[in-house]
């Protein structure tokens, strides 16, 4: 009877692990791993990137066969980033993969995107392969057609990622829905015509243009810096010049000699006023008030407002703040109690605004953690004055600057690793970080976040009135 009991307790336990073996998968290390383990992404992409950049033909084949097989987002999707990288790093280096990554945007590859960040990372790389070849141009926008075809998208975000890659290719204003497959199809089948046939009706795109860029999605972190620089006035000199750029700023409103402080509570205000729900979503505005923000309408939208100098803290204390008329219309006043601070800790604002995910609780790993990827930022809206002095790393400002200032001892006080740290946290949650720049400040920095993302650089720069 011992016996039996024995061999059947065996049975169950080799039942048991087999089922663990058919739900998961062991690493190079011989470390059991779940199908869908997404920490394995980056290992996968670092091992990817070299393969792509070698140009040698077995190696390649490896990739390709990544691609090919789709066996899970994340590791097919350290595959697509892997080879846009490779492409950005060597020029040519990803072109040999771009039918693969063509044909990931096709309905066999439906359950990989049924989770959003899949198809905003492959749309991205489409649009570094296809950059500046005509004939490529064309064969994504094929592409993306098919696919909005076959999934009928409403997603915001994924809508104004396409739409995005489409202007950048083509320089055509159009959006991408079903109402306008028309259009593309025709831009496509007419690009080397001669006489080319009579265009369908198109509609431009109707993302809000916040701070002179238009956002990607619905849900925008302002990152705004309150250290104490933000202070001092604007030089009289470069006061017609700031006027100028910001141009859609009522000045009359503003004091005589504004500081940058000031000139951001009002972009920033300007910018909240123009999330209202005032698009219909069908290219046609309607009067604000007319159609209210809701958390099943897919043009919804939703903000936060972060502040840093030597801290960094939520300005909107409860999270996301609902597009609604009447907040935009609390928030467009609220903004103007910002009040100034010390140093600048660019690298504390970076990590909160990719941490923040509407709730107080925030990840250790929000370049992978799924409250992070399904409900943090599409935008990231960062603007500073200066350089930066501090990070969460630092313990006292006993470090020097390229200027010999006195600044923070931290590793993350140094443009370099921002830069780094801001390519991991994106690698895969593909946020667009738009940057403003006002004043005195670090313009490779702000570049380099914009450049990183895929998103625009705006440089302020004017010189300061220190007295």
């Amino acid at each position: 009877m011992l016996h039996k009991l024995t061999l059947l307790s065996a049975a169950v336990l080799m039942l048991f692990g087999l089922s663990v073996v058919s739900h998961a998968r062991v690493n190079r290390g011989g470390v059991m791993l779940a199908k869908d383990d997404r920490n394995e992404a980056f290992d996968e992409f670092e091992r990817l990137l070299p393969m792509v950049k070698s140009g040698d033909e077995k190696e390649a084949e490896e990739v390709n066969e990544v691609l090919e097989k789709g066996k899970s987002v994340w590791l097919t999707m350290a595959a697509v980033e892997a080879v846009r990288q490779g492409e950005i790093d060597k020029s040519g280096a990803g072109k040999p993969f771009m039918p693969k990554v063509l044909a990931l945007m096709g309905e066999d590859f439906k359950k990989l995107h049924k989770e959003e960040i899949f198809t905003v990372n492959v749309i991205a790389c489409l649009g570094v392969l296809a950059k500046g070849k005509e004939e490529a141009a064309v064969e994504v926008v094929n592409t993306l057609v098919a696919w909005q075809k076959w999934s009928e998208n409403t997603v915001v975000r994924l809508r104004h990622m396409a739409e995005r890659i489409l202007t950048d290719l083509t320089g055509e204003d159009c959006t991408l829905t079903n109402e306008t497959v028309d259009f593309w199809e025709w831009w496509a089948r007419n690009k080397a015509a001669a006489q080319p046939d009579k265009a369908p009706e198109k509609r431009s795109k109707t993302a809000p243009v916040i701070f002179k860029e238009p956002v990607v999605g619905t849900r925008i972190v302002f990152v705004i810096d309150v250290s104490d620089s933000m202070k001092h006035p604007i030089s009289e000199d470069d006061l017609p010049k700031i006027r100028k750029l910001a141009n859609n700023l009522d000045w009359s409103k503003m004091p005589d000699h504004p500081c940058p402080l000031d000139l951001a509570k009002a972009e920033l205000a300007y910018s909240i006023d123009h999330l209202r729900p005032d698009d219909a979503g069908d290219g046609k505005k309607k009067k604000k008030g007319t159609r209210s923000s809701s958390k099943n309408d897919p043009e919804a939208r939703t903000f936060a407002i972060i502040t840093y100098s030597h801290d960094v803290n939520l300005f909107t204390e409860d999270g996301w703040v609902d597009a609604t008329d009447s907040n935009c219309d609390e928030w467009m006043v609220n903004v103007h109690n910002l009040e100034l601070e010390s140093t600048t800790n660019i690298h504390g604002a970076l990590l909160k605004a990719f941490k923040f995910n509407g709730t107080k609780k925030e990840s250790d790993e929000p370049e992978l953690d799924k409250e992070c990827v399904l409900n943090g930022a599409h935008t990231i809206v960062f603007l500073t004055d200066g350089y930066p002095t501090w990070s969460n790393d630092s313990e006292s400002p006993s470090a020097k600057d390229e200027f010999g200032n006195p600044v923070g001892d931290g590793e993350y006080v140094k443009r370099d690793k921002l830069l780094e740290l801001a390519a991991h946290l994106d690698r895969f949650r593909k946020v667009v970080i738009n940057t403003v720049g006002i004043g005195i400040h670090d313009k490779k920095l702000m570049k380099g976040f914009a450049d990183i993302s895929g998103g625009a650089y705006t440089d302020w720069g004017c010189k300061i009135d220190w007295k």
